[in-house]
């Protein structure tokens, strides 16, 4: 790990989450540095060392695996104000975009195109869907704003 996730550089969730985002990304760019360097021309040296990249590699995957780990733990034990833990407010958080978005798909495949044919109509109430997909939006607006604080907050678990 890092010097800053060290016990005595206690980080919030929030800061951990943003960290994992770039190991991602760090894993992705080593992995992309990686694959020009395995096969070389007989007269040529790679412009890196892929025994050190593969290091970084591993080292990286295992930075990633201790965050998640701390992530999840934290998670779990920390309540949300009428959500329940925060695992479980994400969940809720991520059902309710799910629905907000396939809710509008269905708005749009219902919406009757101009093409000229009046015999056409919508067999679901256009109004209906989107009284729910606001409702459902607000929702999903309220319970992020709730986790993205509890985020700023808490202090990530070893």
């Amino acid at each position: 790990m890092t010097e800053q996730n060290t016990p005595t550089n206690k980080m919030k969730l929030a800061e951990g989450l943003l960290l994992r985002a770039d190991l991602i990304k760090k894993i992705e760019q080593l992995q992309h540095r990686i694959r020009p360097v395995l096969i070389v021309s007989d007269d040529k040296l790679p412009q890196e060392d892929p025994d050190k990249l593969i290091a970084q590699l591993r080292n990286a995957i295992t930075e990633l695996e201790s965050l998640v780990i701390s992530i999840n733990k934290t998670n779990n034990a920390t309540q949300v104000s009428g959500e329940g833990s925060l695992m479980e407010a994400l969940a809720k958080r991520d059902s309710l975009k799910m629905l907000v978005e396939k809710l509008r798909n269905i708005r749009q495949a219902a919406q009757i195109n101009n093409s000229g044919d009046n015999n056409l109509k919508t067999t679901i109430s256009i109004k209906k869907l989107q009284t729910e997909m606001d409702q459902t939006g607000r929702a999903f607006r309220a319970i992020d704003s709730k986790i993205q604080e509890i985020n700023w907050r808490t202090e990530l678990q070893d």
